[in-house]
């Protein structure tokens, strides 16, 4: 539903207090006037530095000078008494600094006006707070709506664009309305708008696809800014993952599903995908990879920056870096080891107050409830710390499982990293062969090491890599695969109809741990180990 209709049938209902939390100041003006207009009411401004202004087809009149926050509700009261003048809004702008504890005087008046209208002392008149954070003292929680108003939609940036083109005088030629252009500058607010296409229209004169990366950067700095979400701009594709067959394949079908011929056929958007395995097995690769393939924004949620220190912070963090993610879309959300953020959610009760709880509660709800497409994909390492709620579908599309790369994906895998060394063509497919197979049990992330290693060894020896430089890089790598061998074990057993394998190769019998395999101190100091 339109905000403005929102807002109008909050008016219209009696709502005596409503807030509105967004720093869109003017979208909130011209909402209020807008409803204003299609009620035939007056509608007043209260800020501290203007003072009471009356809103008029040319602009504002300044009404009263009304210097304190006092003055306007003793405004506010007496006109609502008075029983022959026009029904109205009035509109206060930033009013919450003087909502706090030690003015109760102003909390009462604005609680006994709301009283007055639920008893239908008064009619005919409302308050609108506007205030670009969620803060209301407890005594008017009850009896005041609250409004998110969200971020500027594609026919908000085009009056914005529109704007910069007549401020600095670009010329038709030079104009192009074009959605990528517009659909680049989603996530920002108005004013942010306002300023990147004023820096874009001011460097370049002109207003175009050509000014997409410009825009994006502007963006980038908004996201970062923000602190929740990180936005990245990976280079790989899905041929840059050696292995992982299936899941290619399935990501490959679903490149298309945002498309609008996907909408007419009757495809629903893709929700997300949840990818278990072991560390190092590709799993980041992959949502970094996706983005790529599908050309669209990657951004990661850091579970870490969402929890603060004040009480609901950490809730409206959340909710900012999903609403910024849906403003974004279609976009990607990668929630790197998500297993880290759930610990602990079962004990959140008595360890912080249920924060925890409370802010994944509502991210797994955002989840399953999500109307706009937003991708979801997630990695973990351990899935014993993984709630069954998530694991459950509705809420991501697939649950694929990352085994270790068998011989044929590591010599895909280490040819990838010879190619992207310029490496490649000086190894023979005999030597990959028996790279491959010295190799069995090496993630991924172990594979590249071994290969940055033997290229530092020939480097500091003086020849060009060669075959033997990446076996001696091999055999003096202990593997996860023997460290965590019985983890790796029972995550292959709990996978089994529970998850997808992400290769459709069988996965390799792991080599018996030998008892001579280096030990941790603790391993070594611990008797029942």
């Amino acid at each position: 539903m339109d905000f403005s209709k929102k807002l109008k049938i909050n008016i219209q209902s009696s709502a005596a207090l409503n807030q509105i939390v967004s720093h869109e100041t003017l979208r909130i003006r011209a909402a209020c006037s807008r409803v204003a207009n299609e009620l035939e009411q007056d509608l007043f401004i209260w800020n501290f530095p203007e003072g009471l202004v009356k809103s008029t087809d040319g602009g504002q009149e300044l009404f009263d000078e009304c210097d304190g926050a006092d003055s306007v509700l003793e405004w506010l009261l007496d006109q609502s008494r008075e029983s022959s003048r026009k029904p109205f809004i009035l509109l206060l702008e930033d009013f919450h600094h003087y909502l706090t504890p030690d003015n109760p005087a102003l909390i009462n008046r604005l609680r006994a006006f709301a009283i007055a209208v639920a008893t239908r002392k008064v009619s005919g008149c409302a308050v609108v707070l506007s205030q670009p954070i969620s803060l209301l003292p407890p005594e008017l929680e009850k009896d005041t709506q609250v409004l998110e108003m969200p971020l500027p939609s594609i026919d908000d940036l085009k009056k914005i664009m529109l704007q910069a083109k007549q401020r600095y005088a670009i010329d038709d030629r030079d104009y192009q309305e074009s959605p990528n252009l517009l659909e680049a500058a989603l996530g920002l607010s108005t004013s942010e708008a306002q300023l990147a296409f004023s820096k874009a229209a001011l460097e370049f004169k002109r207003l175009t696809e050509s000014e997409i990366p410009f825009i994006v950067k502007e963006k980038e700095q908004v996201i970062r800014k923000s602190g929740h979400l990180e936005y990245f701009h990976p280079k790989l594709t899905l041929d840059d993952i050696g292995g992982l067959d299936n899941l290619k394949s399935w990501l490959k079908r679903r490149r298309e599903a945002f498309t609008a011929d996907a909408r007419e056929f009757g495809l629903e958007t893709p929700r997300g995908v949840l990818l278990l395995g072991l560390p190092g097995t590709g799993k980041s690769l992959a949502a970094k990879a996706v983005a790529s393939a599908w050309q669209l924004p990657l951004l990661r949620l850091d579970m870490g920056k969402i929890y603060g220190g004040i009480v609901g912070q950490s809730e409206a963090n959340m909710r900012s870096a999903l609403q910024m993610a849906e403003a974004l879309s279609p976009s990607i959300l990668w929630v790197d080891e998500i297993e880290k953020a759930l610990a602990g959610m079962q004990s959140s009760g008595s360890t912080d107050g249920g924060t925890t709880a409370r802010v994944l509660g509502s991210f797994l709800t955002w989840m399953q409830e999500k109307e706009k497409p937003v991708f979801v994909v997630a990695t973990a390492n351990h899935i014993a710390q993984l709630p069954p709620e998530l694991l459950r579908k509705g809420r991501v599309d697939e649950i694929f499982f990352v085994d270790l790369p068998v011989q044929q994906d590591r010599k895909e895998i280490i040819s990838i990293h010879l190619k992207r060394r310029q490496r490649l063509d000086e190894f023979s497919l005999d030597e990959l062969d028996e790279l491959a197979a010295a190799s069995k049990g090496f993630t991924g992330a172990e594979l590249e090491e071994a290969v940055k290693e033997g290229m530092f060894l020939a480097f500091d020896e003086g020849h060009q890599l060669n075959k033997d430089d990446i076996l001696k890089a091999i055999r003096a790598t202990m593997p996860l695969s023997q460290t965590m061998s019985e983890m790796i074990g029972n995550t292959r057993q709990w996978a089994k109809g529970r998850a997808v394998a992400a290769s459709t190769s069988e996965p390799e019998k792991l080599d018996p741990v030998s008892n001579q395999a280096p030990k941790l101190k603790q391993e070594g100091e611990n008797p029942f180990i």
